[in-house]
């Protein structure tokens, strides 16, 4: 074994297609496939599940992604040495998409970071499934995904599984943002026949829209009469601003960031799931002390997010 199979291999992976690693890579599919099966003879093991629209890394060849991901990282620091007098720091973050971990992120580069320092942060905001796979491939060094907590022992076990250790963040019920001047920002709890007649806006790219709702309420059925689907998630505070009784479902937001967009938040009796933050690495990379760090700037912030946001709504609350 070679290391450009190693290579190829890890491309496979991330293409989760032989045939679209074939055009990445400019190498024949057949070419492709000989090399498979050659590195699973060769390690007596079966790296891939061939399946009818791609191929699935098997527990073996999860294991063999993450040994491989960090062989190619540090043969690539090798070859960088000497190629500048100055260290590049590269890493990947996976996160669920949420308004808070892009905060948390660009908080922690400016805390550790000097402003003249070479970085190469790759930032992935994706779906729960999706940031498993980029750190059990090593194309992010950490991840935090989000999960209603009826779906927790299932993650956990599929964590395990997948050799990745995995830590709380925060764990919250949604609630909703509106404009401070919205007909129903004067309630300290919203009900859901409250919101009947106002505008939702959701997310359109959501990896599925009925488990999102279930986040919300399991029970929660049927299409609210008016509602705008966005697919551009910068337009989204757009429309909160510009229509006045709009609505919108959130998890937790830096509460600058809700006073500076002139918005505001409020429970809703309707909102009964807790949904669970967490943050998951491969064991190794906690050797690492920037990634270390960060991880325990994640967890301050999002303990800190959590507190502030339940502060806000109990002092609405109790007004």
């Amino acid at each position: 074994m070679i290391l450009q199979q190693i290579k190829d291999i890890l491309t496979i992976a991330r293409e989760g297609s032989i045939t679209k690693a074939s055009h990445v890579l400019f190498r024949a599919q057949p070419n492709l496939s000989s090399m498979v099966h050659e590195v699973e003879s060769e390690l007596h093991i079966t790296i891939f599940d061939r399946t009818p629209t791609g191929v699935k890394l098997t527990l073996q060849g999860e294991r063999f992604v993450t040994y491989a991901s960090d062989i190619v990282a540090q043969i690539e620091k090798l070859e960088q040495i000497g190629q500048t007098s100055e260290e590049t720091y590269s890493m990947g973050i996976s996160v669920c998409r949420a308004s808070y971990c892009v905060r948390a992120v660009s908080d922690w580069m400016k805390h550790t970071f000097d402003s003249s320092q070479k970085l190469s942060l790759r930032l992935h905001e994706t779906n729960t499934d999706e940031a498993i796979e980029q750190v059990v491939c090593g194309e992010s060094a950490l991840g935090i995904i989000r999960l209603p907590s009826f779906y927790e022992n299932y993650y956990l076990q599929q964590l395990e599984n997948k050799g990745l250790c995995c830590d709380h963040l925060m764990d919250f019920t949604m609630m909703l943002i509106l404009r401070t001047d919205h007909p129903l920002a004067s309630l300290p709890t919203i009900r859901q026949e409250d919101l009947y007649r106002y505008t939702e806006i959701v997310h359109g790219d959501q990896q599925s829209l009925a488990l999102s709702m279930a986040r919300i309420n399991p029970l929660l059925h049927g299409t609210p009469p008016r509602r705008i689907y966005v697919y551009d998630r910068g337009s989204q505070i757009d429309l909160l601003q510009r229509l006045p009784e709009a609505y919108m479902w959130v998890s937790p937001i830096p509460l600058d960031m809700i006073d500076s967009y002139g918005m505001c938040i409020r429970s809703c009796s309707l909102s009964t799931v807790v949904n669970l933050d967490l943050l998951i690495w491969r064991k190794e990379m906690m050797k690492n002390v920037s990634v270390h760090n960060c991880a325990d700037f994640l967890r301050q912030y999002a303990t800190k997010l959590q507190y502030d946001t339940t502060q806000r709504l109990s002092e609405i609350h109790n007004r």
